[in-house]
């Protein structure tokens, strides 16, 4: 007996289903036409297997191949060519402000009027409107009030800016109604607030802190007290890496050598540091001027922007898998430069490189075709 099957997936896999052929029905045409079925349903117009699936009512029901000989209906397990589309996971990132008093002052040695703030909300606000379709942003300030230094109450769990896709308007316009007029800096306090909220998101998106700053901290981890300061800061920088959630540092315009040393612990503890040849350069991403500090955060979202995609089973052979992008495959490249490889030993996620990752970020549909072979099978 000859049987059809076929894999209807909406971005997963969520159904194996095979038919018989009825009475009446010419052998060996399987499924109902494509088109005839509901919600979700997809078709196989003959019984090859190749031809395109239409789904009767929205979703994306692709068709998989077919399964055929004598035992094909009877052993469910039997391996059956995948192909789908999967969505990519954009990256979610925190912007974490700093809006101490002191952002109001000048870079040291600048000629210029600006402050450091009239630095950052323009360049802030350019970067987050160019990603809002690759990122999905979310904004804390940090200390909040005007009060006294380092109080409880200067870091509250409040995220005025949640993150959610095409959130770079509610972004900019927060930015835009702050002021910096803070007392003290107590960035880790504020980076425990971002912890706590990046980790009550149930999404499965890879997450980011984005930690802009003019200074060291001044605020420890007990009301009033400023001596530990930069430890509490570095150690609630690398508990979030710990727990999944890397940091970026910005210094704005940072210059003081103790300042430099707490960014810099900072940003090796959040496992995000600037990538340069030269030992002697700040881990740290350092920007004086707004151009500065676009390219800063132009190179920092580029990095953090990815094109990681998870695979909702193993595949039936991890070494007979395709990858096309825009019609083109994409070469396997273990050296992670141009191409696509697996994440991890479980073949469960798949991240794209280079020029491909970078057609997907740009493409409308945002999304990358894969072929799932079984073992002996040549892709096509």
């Amino acid at each position: 007996m000859n049987r059809t099957c076929a894999i209807s997936l909406l971005f997963v896999p969520l159904l194996l289903a095979c038919s018989s052929p009825r009475d009446g029905d010419n052998p060996g045409s399987g499924l109902d036409p494509a088109g005839s079925g509901g919600a979700g349903s997809s078709g196989v117009a003959g019984g090859s297997g190749n031809a395109p699936a239409s789904s009767g009512g929205g979703g994306n029901a692709l068709n998989v191949g077919s399964n055929s000989g004598p035992d094909a209906g009877e052993v469910m397990n039997e391996c059956a060519r995948q192909t789908f589309q999967l969505s990519r996971q954009p990256a979610e990132i925190l912007l974490l402000l700093d809006r101490s008093g002191s952002m109001k002052e000048k870079p040291s040695g600048s000629s210029g009027s600006d402050s450091k703030w009239d630095l950052v909300v323009p360049a802030v606000n350019e970067v987050v409107t160019a990603t809002n379709a690759s990122i999905s942003w979310g904004l804390k300030a940090f200390p909040e009030g005007e009060g006294k230094e380092c109080i409880a109450d200067s870091v509250t769990s409040a995220v005025p800016v949640t993150i959610a896709p095409d959130h770079a308007a509610a972004v900019t316009a927060q930015v835009m109604a702050l002021t910096p007029e803070g007392n003290g800096t107590p960035t880790g306090a504020a980076v425990d607030a971002a912890v706590n909220y990046l980790k009550s998101l149930t999404d499965p998106n890879p997450k980011f802190i984005l930690l802009a700053t003019d200074g060291e901290p001044s605020c420890g981890s007990t009301s009033g007290g400023s001596t530990n300061a930069r430890t509490y800061a570095v150690q609630a920088v690398a508990d979030a890496a710990s727990a999944g959630i890397k940091t970026v540092v910005v210094g704005v315009a940072t210059t003081k050598s103790s300042a430099t040393q707490a960014l810099n612990d900072m940003a090796i503890a959040g496992q995000m540091p600037q990538d340069s040849t030269d030992p002697s350069a700040p881990k740290y991403y350092l920007a004086s001027t707004k151009d500065e500090l676009v390219r800063a955060l132009t190179q920092i979202t580029g990095q953090v922007s990815n094109c990681v995609f998870d695979l909702t089973s193993k595949p039936p052979d991890p070494s007979n898998i395709a990858v096309e992008v825009d019609g083109q495959r994409a070469p396997q490249d273990t050296t992670h430069s141009n191409g696509w490889d697996y994440i991890g030993s479980d073949y469960s996620q798949v991240e794209v490189f280079g020029t491909w990752c970078e057609s997907i970020k740009a493409a409308t549909a945002n999304s990358v075709n894969f072929v799932l072979g079984c073992p002996g099978e040549v892709i096509q």
